[in-house]
């Protein structure tokens, strides 16, 4: 990384951040970087101690063999310039716009179902932990899920669905690791 330059990837595209030129500082957290962005505010603040699991996004970066590799991060408690070379993935990033139509994520998709949300403000957190385990690839045996999931505290719709909407998605997805976003990864 350049002294005051940060590039990273969000929404698909590489963000370019010069600290010389900006009121963000390298210690600016995830969690306020995303909260001053518009079209950005479904990550939300708990507890901002890392404890609630409300400001939950996903970091991928490249790893051995040109791999992205996937992780779930509490945005509160990740500073702005541990993001240069990586991709920030959003609870905005899921969902697709075709159209005037919006087509859910698979994950977004077996929460409604499953009725895995009633309130809505652990939601964007739950979803992206869900996602975060949905990229990783990990198998859905309920100790992988119980551990993908406690880092996200829900006061109003039990575990259970949640669990059952984490368990339907993560077991019958079809993963595919795009090859642009590798490109862009690199370019970094």
């Amino acid at each position: 990384m350049k002294t005051n330059i940060l590039k990273f990837v969000l929404d698909g595209k590489i963000v370019e951040i010069d600290f010389t030129k900006t009121n963000f500082r390298p210690s600016t957290t995830l969690l306020n970087y995303l909260r001053s962005l518009p079209g950005h505010r479904g990550t939300k603040e708990g507890c901002a101690e890392g404890d609630c699991g409300a400001c939950t996004v996903v970091v991928g970066e490249l790893s051995e063999g040109n791999k992205i590799s996937y992780k779930t991060v509490d945005s509160c408690m990740m500073f702005l310039a541990s993001l240069h070379g990586k991709q920030l993935i959003t609870v905005e990033n899921l969902a697709q716009q075709k159209g005037t139509e919006t087509i859910l994520h698979p994950v977004q998709k077996a929460i409604v179902e499953k009725h895995a949300s009633q309130c809505g403000y652990c939601t964007p957190g739950v979803t992206m932990s869900i996602f975060g385990m949905y990229k990783s690839n990990v198998q859905p045996t309920r100790e992988n899920i119980v551990g993908t999931l406690s880092g996200n505290l829900c006061r109003c719709t039990g575990y259970e669905s949640i669990f059952n909407a984490a368990n339907r998605r993560v077991a019958i997805k079809n993963r595919i690791i795009s090859q642009r976003m590798k490109q862009k990864l690199l370019n970094c």
